[in-house]
């Protein structure tokens, strides 16, 4: 009986020097940041001591590092109540993850108060700021009517950009200056006349900037940064509104939430320099990268493109109806915003029937027409015996190309003068002799107008002709 005592005694003694010896080594494990050899260790010292709250806290911690995040609520709030100060930055981090900011906020307080190393007190200040900004996001989210999406690779993004010529185009670098080593993107006014695009910075040498250059004549100036705003950081995909003033970009300098995000600036025209831009509002930004919005203003619909969400390679470009007036969502609960904010669904902004209707028909012919286009090709243009082409890429010119984009523009107005005078003319036929009498002049000044016109296309064509043989057969 003695002996069967003193081996149960030994027994005990020597189980809990094994206990001790796992917590030891899993500790040290944990300390070197070795979480994956650590995370079964803990769980079996759990597991032997479920109401050890060291234990829980050291277990989720494991399981937080290493993605399994499944379990881990209880245990951090079981270690919190027990005043394990870490166990509420941890809590935080959790709830920032599943993109619970109230949540989130409320437990990096409370570690901020608690903590005594001013290192790490440090870090979660800077992260209870960030946090916070996403929260007011979230809450200042605006209300807009998402058309479409398309999912594309994001080496051809530009592709889902359907946008018709109203508002200029957007292309690469590389082909508006046809030097594939060229970086970055570039937006073409409508007359062709300006173009604003991003280049590797002088001062830098690394970071991308904005420019700017203005056609004088049938030449290019001299192309200049952007004066008044630095952003720290990269900034590309410049869009200018048709206004000339209000320029829209992205960055992922100051103020960014997350790799690129959309800013918007608006050019001071006595100044000629931009003003501070503003951090375009949730859903345009994201915590991914959100990047190359623009607008049709005349059909009413707008662009951008995102990786949120999206396999590697991929992005999503998003259809939308603009906000003139940044109008957000009646209602103050965080949950109801939050899917919102991240686009979560395009039919839950889909609440106005006409908007929408209206959206889709000014869509669908956006697509009809780029279809058409593709099919037949844009136009029919004769460079010589050798060349005829149908799109503008085909161009090797870049000055031909802008040429012949004014011309086509001056071509349609054109013609509507040329339908203008044969209707004044079919009225003059009809009218009586004092109804003649007030036209006449007008229709001579219109005859006129038409027959001047005539001749500066064609002696457009023979330039253009000219500016794409030059580079073709040098």
């Amino acid at each position: 009986m003695r002996f069967l005592g003193l081996t149960l005694i030994l027994c005990m003694l020597f189980s809990g020097d094994m206990v001790a010896q796992n917590k030891n080594t899993a500790r040290k494990l944990f300390n070197e940041g070795k979480y994956e050899e650590a995370k079964p260790m803990f769980a079996k010292l759990l597991k032997s001591n479920p109401k050890n709250s060291e234990y829980s806290y050291w277990y989720a911690v494991c399981c937080f590092e290493t993605g399994d995040t499944v379990e881990i609520r209880p245990l951090l709030e079981f270690a919190a109540s027990r005043k394990i100060v870490n166990a509420y930055r941890y809590l935080g981090d959790y709830y920032l993850q599943k993109e619970k900011y109230p949540e989130a906020i409320g437990y990096f307080e409370e570690f901020i108060d608690m903590a005594k190393d001013d290192s790490l007190r440090q870090v979660y200040q800077k992260r209870l700021s960030e946090v916070s900004k996403l929260k007011r996001m979230v809450m200042n989210c605006e209300k807009i009517c998402f058309v479409d999406s398309f999912v594309v690779s994001k080496d051809d993004f530009l592709s889902a950009y359907r946008m018709g010529a109203e508002g200029g185009y957007i292309t690469t670098n590389a082909q508006f200056f046809d030097d594939e080593s060229l970086p970055g993107y570039l937006n073409c006014s409508e007359r062709g006349l300006d173009i604003y695009f991003s280049d590797i910075d002088e001062e830098s040498d690394t970071l991308m900037k904005l420019y700017h250059n203005s056609k004088v004549g049938d030449e290019w100036g001299r192309a200049l940064p952007l004066a008044g705003f630095d952003t720290k950081g990269n900034d590309n995909y410049p869009f200018m509104l048709a206004d000339g003033v209000t320029l829209y970009f992205a960055s992922d300098g100051e103020g960014s939430i997350g790799g690129y995000d959309l800013f918007v600036t608006r050019l001071d025209t006595e100044t000629g320099r931009f003003l501070r831009p503003d951090h375009l509002a949730m859903p345009f930004n994201s915590t991914a990268n959100d990047y190359m919005l623009a607008i049709n203003e005349v059909a009413n619909l707008g662009w951008f493109a995102s990786d949120r969400n999206q396999p590697e390679g991929y992005v999503c470009v998003y259809v939308f109806v603009p906000n003139p007036d940044n109008e957000t969502y009646e209602t103050n609960d965080f949950d109801e915003l939050l899917p919102y904010s991240k686009i979560a669904s395009l039919a839950a902004t889909q609440t106005d029937e006409n908007v929408l209707r209206k959206a889709r028909q000014q869509l669908t012919m956006l697509l009809y027409e780029q279809n058409t286009a593709s099919r037949k090709g844009d136009f029919l243009f004769v460079i010589d015996d050798r060349f005829e082409y149908k799109s503008l890429s085909e161009f090797k010119s870049m000055k031909a190309r802008s040429l012949f984009t004014e011309w086509q523009k001056r071509s349609k107005a054109q013609r509507q003068n040329v339908k203008l005078l044969q209707q004044k003319r079919d009225e003059f036929a009809a009218a009586n002799v004092a109804v003649k009498n007030r036209m006449r002049n007008a229709i001579l000044t219109l005859e006129r107008k038409v027959e001047s016109e005539e001749e500066a296309l064609k002696r457009m064509e023979l330039d253009i002709r000219r500016l794409e043989q030059e580079v073709l057969y040098k």
